[in-house]
């Protein structure tokens, strides 16, 4: 994972995550996010419309750091990793596609829930993680449970998150950000 993506997601804090809909819906919120100053976005793949959506958004806003979400396959991540994202994200964790994106070189971010998906994660030496979903994992009692243990990786929740809880998240000491769809 390069360095540069990981400041600028931990200085940003809230990577608003476009779930479902249609391109039109995908391209409204995203619209609606860059002139909130959103910097870094990930997009899902949750909908028939979002990949088409995503190519299209990127291509306009370079300056824009976009990722895919909901990676759930190596086929999957070997397929879109060629379109030239910034980041990709999963909701699992899954070996080979770990060892991929390291071969590959791409900014993969792999989802656990539990100390021995953390510890799979460590062992590929991945230490930037998505702990998802959040909120039905124990939540922010989880993550603070996790820093006791796991003292050298930083976690991206997500999964629950609003904006009424978030900000219990960013203050724990292995939190970079959050992700939701409610931002």
């Amino acid at each position: 994972m390069q360095n540069k993506l990981i400041d600028r997601i931990a200085h940003q804090k809230k990577i608003p995550i476009i779930g479902k809909g249609t391109q039109i819906d995908i391209n409204k919120k995203f619209e609606r996010l860059i002139k909130e100053n959103y910097r870094i976005v990930e997009i899902t793949l949750r909908s028939e419309d979002a990949l088409e959506a995503a190519l299209d958004l990127k291509e306009k806003n370079p300056n824009i750091s976009i990722g895919l979400g909901s990676i759930k396959s190596l086929s999957e991540l070997e397929k879109v990793s060629k379109l030239g994202f910034e980041f990709y994200v999963s909701p699992g964790i899954n070996s080979k596609m770990m060892e991929y994106a390291k071969t590959n070189t791409i900014n993969y971010i792999p989802g656990v829930s539990t100390p021995s998906e953390i510890m799979t994660a460590i062992e590929s030496n991945y230490n930037l993680l998505k702990f998802f979903h959040a909120e039905q994992n124990g939540g922010f009692k989880t993550i603070k449970f996790f820093n006791e243990i796991f003292i050298n990786v930083k976690f991206i929740p997500t999964g629950g998150i609003n904006n009424d809880n978030y900000n219990d998240y960013i203050k724990a000491e292995n939190v970079i950000a959050v992700g939701s769809t409610s931002f």
